[in-house]
Formats: C-alpha cells, structure tokens, sequence
C-alpha cells in the first residue's frame, strides 16, 4: 500500500527521464515540477544521476541524416495552436495537451464532479483526465486496478488519507480505497492519471459508470 505524499516518487520520476512512463505521466512530472520547486530539483537530480549512467555505456552510431529528418519534422508542425483558454490554471505541458482537443466541454459526473478527458494523453490502460470538485462533493468510493496519479491544479482534496494541495501528486495503488472530497471553500481541479482504471465500491454506481465508459467510446 502507497503511503500518502505530495510528491511523485523517484521511481515515476526515472521512468519520466528515461522516457519510459506513459506520456501522460511525462506531461503530469513536467507540471508538477512547473509548480513545487521541491519536484523540479528532485527531478533534475534523476536526469543527471539518468545522464550519468548513459554516459557510461557505448554510443550507437547515429544515422548520417538524423539532424535533417528531425529538422524536417520541427518545421512539419507551422503555426502553434491558441492556447487553451484557462490563463493561470493549467501549466503549459498540460495546456498544450489540449489546445488541439476539438471538445473541451465539462461533463457531470457521479458525485457532482465534472471531467474533460484529455484525448490526447490517453492511451491503452491509460486514461488521463481533467476533473473539478466543487466544495462539499467528490468522486465516488474507489480501488483501483493499477495506479492512479492526482495532480491537483487548483484548491485542495482530501482522500481520507491525507491533505493535497495545488502542487501536490496524490497516488494510489490497488488496495487503496479512497474517496476524494473538496472539504475547503473553493473549486478544486486536478489532472488525473489512471494506469489500469477504478473499481467503484458501490455496485450501483460501478454499473452506471460503466455505461458512461462505454457511451464516451462511441
């Protein structure tokens, strides 16, 4: 069992060096070193340790027109996109996630919190959200069938474990059961990762969900 705290674990982050985590994982270690100084040292510190590693291993030969074909694909992309409406809310790796996303709009879900799917970051058993909890409700009773990875954005959650506020990665593995709820006075949004989906406790709302999946699928 995970025991709570602010901060995405080394491991996560060596993955993210590496390039071996998910890229919404990439994108979630990218903001949360955007905004707690604590994870972008931390971070740093596992790219140099990462770096120093490879530098003790045999180059590969490099194909003679890699610079151009990456070149080639840098000036593929023209004009950047307007950026997601949302100055001051979301960090810019998240931001750029979704200024392409043709739908943006905030859907209710069980609970009385809304979520975007971040079309772009998902992936097979990989789901990444944006949700937003109003005070006084939250998501749903759940365990989870691999990890789950909160970054809240703005306000602050409580899982029943433990307090996470803006800059702060809440984690759950599988056997964690928590609810997350908005016991302060503002809105608060969080960028969520799950690796494998939930499990509802409650049957009933474990079949409703279920429905919403699969509606969001077609």
């Amino acid at each position: 069992m995970l025991m709570p705290t602010p901060m995405l674990d080394d491991g996560w982050m060596l993955d993210c060096a590496s390039g071996a985590a998910p890229e919404a994982v990439r994108v979630l270690a990218a903001c949360h070193g955007a905004m707690q100084p604590e994870a972008a040292r931390r971070m740093a510190g596992v790219e140099a340790a990462f770096g120093a590693l490879l530098d003790d291993q045999d180059g590969a030969a490099l194909n003679p027109d890699a610079l151009a074909d990456m070149m080639a694909r840098l000036s593929d992309g023209g004009e950047p996109a307007a950026p997601f409406a949302a100055p001051g809310l979301l960090p810019a790796p998240l931001a750029r996630a979704l200024e392409t996303q043709p739908d943006r709009r905030w859907r209710r879900r069980l609970g009385g919190y809304s979520e975007i799917v971040v079309e772009q970051l998902c992936e097979p058993g990989v789901e990444a959200r944006l949700i937003s909890i109003p005070p006084g409700k939250g998501a749903p009773e759940h365990d989870h069938a691999g990890e789950e990875l909160t970054l809240v954005l703005t306000g602050s959650l409580h899982d029943g474990r433990a307090e996470f506020g803006r800059g702060d990665v809440c984690a759950a593995a599988p056997g964690d059961i928590h609810q997350p709820r908005v016991n302060s006075a503002g809105t608060c949004v969080c960028f969520v990762i799950e690796l494998g989906g939930v499990r509802l406790t409650n049957p009933v709302y474990a079949g409703i969900d279920r429905l919403n999946r699969l509606a969001r699928r077609l």
